[in-house]
């Protein structure tokens, strides 16, 4: 544990050092912030407005479901991995990733302005469950495409480098088939949202790609590992000499 969080210091070190990557890092956030502005705009200013449903064959399937707690808490325990993980462990991508979610965020609050549908019938906060935690951070026009859906698929991408991208895979599976269990998304806005999603990440990755091979041989030339290997070739060579 001890070496884990000299690690990490010692990455944050080098990193901070390099006037790039905090540029990079302060217009992440920004852009990431913008995004989310923007959705909570779109989101609120579509609710003002009644709009009708529209017809979904695969939802006519389904019966509506009470999956409230994976529906809040599970989205909330995935966006709290998908900010630590980099943090800890990928430093050098935190910048590419909150510029990336802020572009996809505010992709969504295009598409959320662009579409007047209402939420599909049977839709959960309609269904007469009551006052609930749900009610106070769920909007109803908010449709496509899903957030949920596309939150964790963007990290799969992110993380393609890494075997806890399948975790990432399978959270975005499992909080697709929620949202099509509470009736609170087309089906339309689950399946469009990986198309979207890896459209935004390889867009994003265009433009950024530079700022990230940069970043990445800054870790391999100065990073704890790089270090590590240094010391050690000095004391094999010192035993000969």
């Amino acid at each position: 544990m001890k070496l884990f969080f000299l690690q990490l210091v010692h990455h944050w070190k080098i990193l901070l050092k390099d006037r790039a990557y905090v540029i990079s890092f302060v217009v992440g956030l920004l852009v990431f912030f913008l995004g989310l502005s923007f959705v909570k705009a779109a989101s609120a200013y579509k609710d003002s407005v009644i709009y009708e449903p529209v017809g979904d064959l695969l939802l006519n399937f389904l019966p509506t479901y009470n999956l409230e707690f994976l529906y809040s808490w599970g989205m909330y325990g995935i966006v709290l991995i998908i900010i630590l993980y980099p943090f800890l462990f990928k430093q050098e991508l935190a910048p590419f990733m909150f510029k990336t979610y802020g572009i996809l965020l505010i992709v969504r609050s295009c598409f959320i302005l662009l579409t007047d549908v209402g939420p599909p019938e049977g839709f959960y906060f309609d269904a007469g469950f009551g006052d609930n935690f749900i009610d106070e951070i769920m909007f109803r026009n908010d449709l496509f495409f899903s957030g949920h859906t596309s939150i964790p698929f963007l990290a799969f991408l992110l993380w393609k480098d890494t075997k806890f991208k399948w975790v990432m895979l399978f959270a975005s599976i499992t909080m697709g088939l929620t949202v099509l269990l509470m009736h609170v998304h087309y089906s339309i806005d689950v399946f469009a949202a990986f198309f979207i999603t890896h459209g935004i990440y390889s867009l994003s990755d265009k433009i950024f790609n530079g700022l990230n091979v940069r970043f990445a041989t800054r870790i391999k030339l100065y990073g704890f590992k790089a270090v590590k290997n240094r010391l050690k070739n000095i004391y094999e060579k010192s035993k000969y000499t």
